[in-house]
């Protein structure tokens, strides 16, 4: 059901409670200044891009999944993918959970007014994110969809990278896997409402042929070099912040394969 109170919330005020909410925390879960959240200032921007590029590149790609041709296309095969020795399981990582496959993304079925919330059960804890349905609702349809029909259950963040963000949603484990169709890009979000530019920020990875299906990032620190780069945030931890940052880091690319990532229990959905 609704909850109280959010009748009388125009949209604005919505758009703006948004840009608070994904503008940074810092370890502690306090909100920093603006001004602390800006890594560069449009002068400047062109000038570091390199730099950017330098600094991030090596993670950058640990977003991308359901593709095994890397970013630069013409067949280049990904540095994520962590190729399998020949066997009945080739293709899997060792955290590899069955899920169902599906034709197509779901139809739009969120309800006007309701405001949607993604309680994630880890083995350590519960952690709560706040869903934009507003200014998000393709990517938060999804996730919801998915929750609903327990795809999430079980499998694990298979890749955590500190720092940076941990990763999860994918049923093979390894960054290539996903519920069987590419997720419909969705508009920008005006004025900036939603941004990766804080921790606990989750977001739909990418691959070249477009956003995933299944998989999601959350970020584990202040991204907000991501922002332009099409990935769309959908929500904001907003309890359990600490939990999702002790996640314990792992990388699926290392041969041979680590022990399975932390294991997700339960998503389930409140309205």
């Amino acid at each position: 059901m609704a909850r109280e109170g959010r009748s009388a919330r125009t949209r604005q005020q919505r758009l703006a409670r948004r840009r608070q909410e994904t503008r940074g925390y810092d370890e502690g879960g306090g909100r920093k200044p603006f001004y602390r959240q800006t890594w560069f200032k449009p002068v400047v921007a062109i000038g570091v891009l390199g730099i950017i590029a330098g600094l991030v590149g090596g993670s950058l790609p640990l977003l991308m999944g359901n593709d095994p041709v890397g970013p630069g296309g013409a067949g280049g095969v990904d540095p994520i993918v962590r190729r399998a020795p020949a066997d009945p399981n080739a293709g899997l990582d060792v955290g590899a959970v069955e899920k169902p496959q599906f034709d197509a993304a779901p139809a739009l079925a969120l309800t006007d007014g309701v405001d949607y919330r993604a309680v994630l059960e880890l083995e350590t804890g519960t952690v709560e994110i706040d869903l934009f349905e507003d200014v998000a609702p393709v990517h938060v349809n999804n996730f919801v969809f998915l929750a609903r029909q327990g795809f999430f259950d079980g499998l694990t963040f298979h890749r955590v990278i500190e720092n940076f963000v941990a990763q999860g949603g994918d049923p093979t484990a390894t960054g290539t896997g996903g519920a069987g169709y590419v997720l419909p890009d969705e508009a920008p979000a005006p004025d900036g409402a939603l941004t990766l530019g804080g921790a606990g920020v989750i977001a739909m990875a990418r691959s070249a042929a477009g956003a995933s299906s299944s998989q999601f990032f959350i970020t584990l620190s202040p991204q907000g070099q991501l922002d332009g780069l099409d990935f769309t945030a959908f929500g904001v931890v907003t309890a359990g912040l600490d939990l999702v940052q002790g996640i314990r880091l792992r990388d699926p690319q290392e041969i041979p394969a680590p022990p399975p990532g932390a294991r997700i229990v339960a998503v389930t959905i409140q309205e």
